[in-house]
């Protein structure tokens, strides 16, 4: 009896991470549209804001491809973020194409070191779009015009993007973490998802807010609870990357372990109930491998964990042929039961560096911070 109960649990817990991941990639999914009918002269600015804090692995390259857009009104803005290497000799050296350095400053109190970088660069840009970038995150010559097309035609004030990974066959896209895809999974009306990899703005609105993110210092998703604001006037557009919008992300691997840490746990509201049904969801979609592997069954009880199996691999199929390219996204698709026991375990793992407070971001202590909350809610 146990085991059908718990196969019960499972068979609902498998079916509806089916649904919800058909919903959210057919109701996100990017869709090009034609050029606006827009003279050069009303085309909206765009300033391309970087904090970088130790990135010489990956600034460079990344700083090669946003120069290579197509954008006519564009500004390249990048802070230096008290790095303790090379990064803003790098920065330094694309000053004759047109990047603009900027040197960081101590942390103030109230805040947390990346979203301070980002007011830092809001407060020196001009466009009238602000872009945020990550370092790891790749865009193509025309990427920048899409995005617009994209913000204008369905009369939004920001959008962020899911990237897509090409390189599929490097470890960190066959082991990386999931937590783009429960970021679909838990979509909603009211708590849309957002995209630290790349967020764009409009200025006004942002500033309409609370002043840049002088209400978010202490948040960990700064566009997150920005994108929740503006979803409440419908002002919010959320795109899943393609090979034809050209955003893409190339983390490694002990990045995203480190990001999925400082997020999974903030997801939950820091709510230990609803933390632990998170984890609870994630062991009933694992259950059914697991007793096809270890246990001896009757029939039915077999074909019946078999079939759960079977939609969970259609699941992760889905998701996976949708959000990456190349060979190797098969592989990373049936491996997807290793792939949920890493994601227990990031879980626990960001339950617990909260709870002992270890939690850091690029070195520096998150739970330095008051944690009691994540931002200062504004309106909500």
């Amino acid at each position: 009896m146990l085991t059908v109960f718990l196969l019960v649990l499972s068979t609902i817990a498998s079916v509806t991470l089916l649904l919800r991941t058909a919903w959210a990639l057919n109701r996100f999914a990017y869709r090009p549209l034609e050029p606006l009918p827009i003279k050069d002269d009303d085309i909206p600015s765009v300033s391309i804001c970087i904090a970088a804090r130790n990135e010489t692995h990956a600034l460079a390259q990344c700083l090669e491809r946003v120069l290579k857009s197509d954008y006519p009104k564009l500004e390249i803005l990048v802070l230096d973020d008290s790095s303790n290497d090379d990064t803003s000799l790098i920065i330094k050296s694309f000053a004759g194409a047109g990047v603009r350095f900027i040197a960081g400053s101590s942390l103030p109190d109230g805040w947390l070191g990346k979203n301070h970088a980002y007011q830092t660069l809001i407060d020196e840009a001009s466009g009238e779009y602000i872009l945020f970038l990550d370092v790891d995150t790749s865009i193509r010559s025309d990427s920048v015009t899409k995005l617009m097309r994209q913000l204008l035609a369905n009369k939004r004030s920001m959008l962020s993007v899911l990237p897509r990974r090409e390189d599929s066959y490097h470890a960190s896209a066959l082991f990386g973490t999931m937590r783009y895809h429960w970021e679909l999974l838990l979509a909603s009306r009211k708590s849309p998802p957002a995209s630290s990899a790349l967020w764009m703005v409009e200025r006004r609105k942002l500033d309409e807010l609370g002043v840049g993110l002088k209400n978010y210092g202490y948040s960990v998703r700064p566009e997150r609870h920005l994108a929740r604001q503006l979803q409440r006037q419908r002002l919010y557009w959320y795109l899943i990357g393609t090979r034809e919008l050209g955003v893409g992300i190339e983390k490694r691997l002990t990045s995203q372990e480190e990001t999925a840490i400082r997020l999974y746990y903030p997801a939950s509201g820091r709510n230990f109930g609803l933390w632990l049904a998170c984890v609870l969801f994630l062991c009933f979609i694992f259950l059914p491998f697991a007793i096809n592997a270890w246990s001896i069954m009757d029939t039915v009880t077999f074909v019946w964990s078999l079939t759960v199996v079977v939609i969970s691999y259609g699941t992760f199929f889905l998701y996976t042929f949708r959000t990456y390219g190349g060979p190797a996204r098969a592989f990373r698709a049936m491996i997807w039961p290793l792939l949920i026991i890493q994601e227990i375990i990031l879980l626990i793992m960001s339950f617990v560096t909260y709870r002992f407070g270890t939690v850091t971001w690029k070195g520096r202590p998150v739970n330095a911070q008051p944690n009691n909350h994540d931002a200062l809610k504004v309106n909500e």
